[in-house]
This record gives structure tokens, C-alpha cells and sequence, in this order.
């Protein structure tokens, strides 16, 4: 039991120096009182070398010299000496110790042997001021700026709080944690231990609601809402981090003679300016700094350089109805579609419709306006396909709606049918044809689904039977009024078909394809 002794001598000794703990108490002479403290403190080293030397380490990590016992009996002796020195009534002791032993790395054990002063130890090592969490208000009171130094000490309290059950004091540490405020970028800690600190948060702040304390330390659902929402506004934060990094990225690979009037997809007016690209990397830098609210990353980064996508997001999440007909939206909307059709032609802005419809919701007129997406993205097409800029399916607009949709045909064609029956909207014959394909494509495209769903296979599998010659009686029926509703359509476009004061040989083949729809649906054969 040699750990008795190396730990209580010194200790008696450090009492003796001190008896009536004048040192602690703060009623010494000032004279005497940095040479009892420096002798005071010669007995506590004798405790922490003896760590240090189980450990196999020096002072200030530097490896130490190597003991004959095995790793199990040192782990063994240093697990004795923190439990019998977090005994001794001496509570400087205790913050050296404590210090010591994360220095030596043996968080674990510090967590699970230190003394009751511990969680006091940390919080008031961690902060410039003591502040007590458990009892903190409000989640978003973050007092003053923490430094990196401070910052260990916060994540072992945090850490304590999870490991002792009390999950509210550990999500209000992880969240103190993720906003801590920093003045320059060696400070900072990057974006993604931010997040990962929050994502903590959120699942120590749900753990509360079921855990065996929670009614001693209860949380409602507003603060997990609180802290999932501050999570989803750190990803938009990253996100346009990302998008910064990357623009800037690109215009440094840009030869600065690069605009060629032939180019067919001009460079962004941001990327062309070298003082943009430049600004675009000092923004990501701040962004890299300090978390912001989402009403700063909207105004001062996002709509600057022109990231309609993340402003869509942001809109969305917001659940913003600032204008009560989403004159807001719907020009952000035309500008991203511009924006995507000029770098990347049609087939890009087909592609950014489907992957941003499709976190919107179709019916939310508000963030999915689908009319103006529809016809922005159908006179693209129709102007890029009669100039030859650009090779342009008969399906590609249609299925970039339906993507949008999440494969919901209704509202796709709702939206064709008020364009085709608005003449002022839609006064081009050529225009309105190429929305007849469109509506040709979506309707067999849901009666394709209609069908997987019934026969238990994928739309392409569905197709075959489409496209070949069994019919959809010999194969199982389709849900009757699902039928009947895509063949009235089918009928009743055909008659549109005819309407329309163009050449034979150009509707031709738009007709057939609801003629063999229609038959396709009402044939037993």
C-alpha cells in the first residue's frame, strides 16, 4: 500500500506548513505567503511525479522514465492514488491534481474519480468568470469569449454532465461550446467540430426527455426545436462557406483571357472579377470564425454573390411570408434559373430544379412556385432546341417538374393546364406544343407509376407494358378511377392537340402518343 504514503506524507507535511490554511483562506502575511505556496506546492509534486511516473511521463507530457510494473498494476496504482487524494480536505490540492492528471491525458479517470469541487474545478477553469450552467436560464447566454486553452476544460465538464446522466447541463455545455465567440482564426474552432458539438447537443436535449432524471431536470420540445434549428442554420453557414471557397477557387484557375465571345456558357459576372473573388475568400474566412443567424448569411453572404440556391433554402426554412404574393421568391427563382442555364444550358437547370424542389414542398406555392419554374424552363427549351444551341428532350422539363414533386403528377400537370388555358401567358403555337409533350411525358410517366406500384416493379419495368402488347388486364387492373382520370386527360389534350393552327407533320406524332396512351388504358386485349 505504498500509494498511502506517497500521497498522505507529502500532504501531512503541505498541513503542517499551513495549519490553519491561512494560505487558502487568504489571511497571511504577504510576505510569507509566496513561500509557503512554493513549499505547499513542492508536496503536492511529490504526488504528481509518482503519476507522472506510472504514466511514463515527464513533466509537460515529455516521456518519463519507464517502470517494472505492468500496465494493468500502473493503471491500478493510479486509480488508488486519485481516489485517496481527492479524499484529502485540501482543496488547492485538489485544482493541482486535477490539472495534473490533464496534462498526463487521464481524462477517464478524472471524470470518474474526481472529487465533489470537480465540476466547480471546470467551470471555473473553463470560464473567465464562474458561471454556474446547470442553473443558466437561457441556452443562448454565452457570457465572454472562450480561448482554446479554456476550451479542454469545457468539454471534460461536458463530457462529466453526459457521463453522470444530467443531460440539460450537457447540451447547455455543448451549445456554450459550438457558439463560443473568437477573435481571430487560430482561435476558432472549424465549422464542422462546431457542428459537431451542436449535433451532441440535440441528442443530449432529446436523451433529457426519456432519461430516468429527466423530471429533475426537465426540457420541453421548444429546446430541442431550438437547438435543431440552430444545427440547420450551421449547415447553411457551411454550405456558403463551401460555395465562397469554391467560387473564388475557380476564378484563380481561370486564365484572365479565358471570355471567349464563342463560349456558350459565359463565365458568372462574380467569377470574371478578380476583386469579387477576392471578397469571396475574405467572406469565407469570417464565415470560418464566428457562427451567424440566418438572417446575416441571407443578406450579407448568400444574395452578394448570387447563391439563389442557399437563399430558396433559407426562404423554405424560414417559412418566410414577408410578401403576400412571393414576389420575393419568385425572383429568386428566375434569377437561379438564369444563372444555371447560362453556366450550364438547360440540362443544369433541369438538374437544380429537381435537387432543390425536391427539399420544398409541392404545395407550398410559396418557396415552389411551379408555374414560374415551368415556363421559364419550357421557353428556355424551346428557344435553345430552334436555335441549336442545345440538344433538348421532348421529357427533360417534365421530369424536372416531377423530380421537384417528388414524383407527384397532379401538380405538375395543374400547373400545365393553367398555362395552356392562358393564351395571354402562353400566346406561342410552337410554345404550347412543346407543353402538350411535356403533359404527354408526365401522363405516361404517372400511369407508368400507377402500374409499378400495382404489379410490384419499377417504372421502367411498367414501361413494357406501355410500350408492348400485353394489356393492363392480363397483368392486373389499375385502381379504377386513377384510369379513368389519366384517359380523360389523355382525350382531352388530344383535342388541344388538334386545336392548334400548326402543320400537320409537327402534331402528328404528339397526337398519336395520347391516341396510344388512351388505348393502351381502355384496351382488354
Amino acid at each position: 500500500r505504498f500509494y498511502e504514503a506517497v500521497v498522505r506524507l507529502p500532504l501531512q507535511k503541505a498541513q503542517a506548513l499551513d495549519s490553519n490554511a491561512d494560505v487558502i483562506n487568504g489571511q497571511i502575511d504577504a510576505r510569507h505567503h509566496d513561500t509557503i505556496t512554493a513549499q505547499r506546492v513542492q508536496c503536492y509534486e511529490i504526488v504528481m511525479n509518482a503519476l507522472r511516473t506510472l504514466k511514463g511521463a515527464g513533466r509537460s507530457g515529455a516521456p518519463g522514465p519507464v517502470t517494472a510494473l505492468d500496465p494493468a498494476s500502473r493503471s491500478k496504482c493510479i486509480k488508488q492514488i486519485i481516489q485517496l487524494s481527492v479524499q484529502w480536505p485540501d482543496t488547492a490540492f485538489h485544482e493541482h491534481l486535477y490539472r495534473t492528471l490533464i496534462e498526463l491525458g487521464l481524462d477517464n479517470e478524472l471524470l470518474e474519480y474526481g472529487g465533489s469541487d470537480l465540476v466547480a474545478f471546470l467551470q471555473s477553469a473553463g470560464r473567465k468568470h464562474q458561471e454556474e450552467v446547470r442553473g443558466a436560464p437561457r441556452l443562448d447566454d454565452l457570457g465572454a469569449p472562450i480561448s482554446t486553452s479554456q476550451t479542454k476544460y469545457l468539454e471534460l465538464l461536458a463530457r462529466y454532465y453526459v457521463l453522470k446522466g444530467e443531460h440539460v447541463a450537457a447540451a447547455r455545455m455543448l451549445l456554450i461550446l459550438a457558439e463560443r465567440q473568437c477573435s481571430n482564426a487560430e482561435e476558432a474552432p472549424a465549422l464542422d467540430q462546431r457542428y459537431q458539438y451542436l449535433s451532441n447537443a440535440v441528442l443530449q436535449a432529446k436523451s433529457a426527455g426519456i432519461a430516468a432524471d429527466s423530471s429533475r431536470n426537465p426540457i420541453d420540445s421548444s429546446t430541442v426545436d431550438l437547438l435543431e434549428g440552430k444545427l440547420a442554420v450551421l449547415r447553411f453557414q457551411m454550405q456558403i462557406k463551401q460555395e465562397l471557397e469554391s467560387m473564388a477557387s475557380r476564378l484563380e484557375t481561370i486564365p484572365g483571357s479565358s471570355e471567349s465571345p464563342s463560349d456558350p456558357f459565359p463565365r458568372d459576372n462574380v467569377l470574371a472579377d478578380a476583386e469579387s473573388a477576392k471578397e469571396a475568400k475574405d467572406k469565407a474566412k469570417e464565415l470560418s470564425l464566428n457562427l451567424k443567424s440566418i438572417t446575416q448569411l441571407y443578406n450579407d453572404y448568400a444574395v452578394p454573390f448570387n447563391l439563389w440556391e442557399v437563399c430558396l433554402e433559407m426562404l423554405n426554412f424560414a417559412n418566410y411570408s414577408g410578401d403576400a404574393d412571393s414576389k420575393i421568391v419568385r425572383e429568386i427563382w428566375a434569377r437561379l434559373l438564369d444563372q444555371t442555364l447560362t453556366r450550364g444550358g438547360l440540362a443544369e437547370a433541369c438538374s437544380v430544379v429537381k435537387r432543390v424542389g425536391s427539399k420544398l414542398d409541392p404545395a407550398d406555392g410559396a418557396c415552389l412556385p411551379l408555374d414560374i419554374i415551368c415556363l421559364h424552363l419550357e421557353k428556355a427549351a424551346l428557344d435553345r432546341l430552334s436555335s441549336g444551341q442545345e440538344l433538348v428532350g421532348d421529357e427533360d422539363v417534365a421530369r424536372a417538374l416531377l423530380g421537384a414533386c417528388k414524383g407527384q403528377a397532379e401538380p405538375v400537370l395543374a400547373v400545365y393546364d393553367q398555362l395552356l388555358s392562358n393564351g395571354a401567358i402562353v400566346p406561342s403555337l410552337n410554345l404550347k406544343l412543346r407543353l402538350l409533350r411535356s403533359v404527354l411525358a408526365i401522363l405516361r410517366e404517372w400511369g407508368m407509376s400507377v402500374i409499378a406500384h400495382k404489379l410490384g416493379t419499377t417504372t421502367a419495368g411498367a414501361s413494357f407494358f406501355l410500350d408492348g402488347t400485353f394489356s393492363l388486364n392480363q397483368t392486373g387492373s389499375l385502381q379504377k378511377g386513377v384510369r379513368d382520370k389519366i384517359i380523360s386527360l389523355a382525350n382531352r389534350y388530344m383535342t388541344e392537340v388538334r386545336r392548334l393552327n400548326l402543320p400537320q407533320n409537327q402534331t402528328d406524332n404528339v397526337y398519336r402518343g395520347f391516341r396510344d396512351l388512351e388505348e393502351k388504358l381502355l384496351s382488354p386485349y
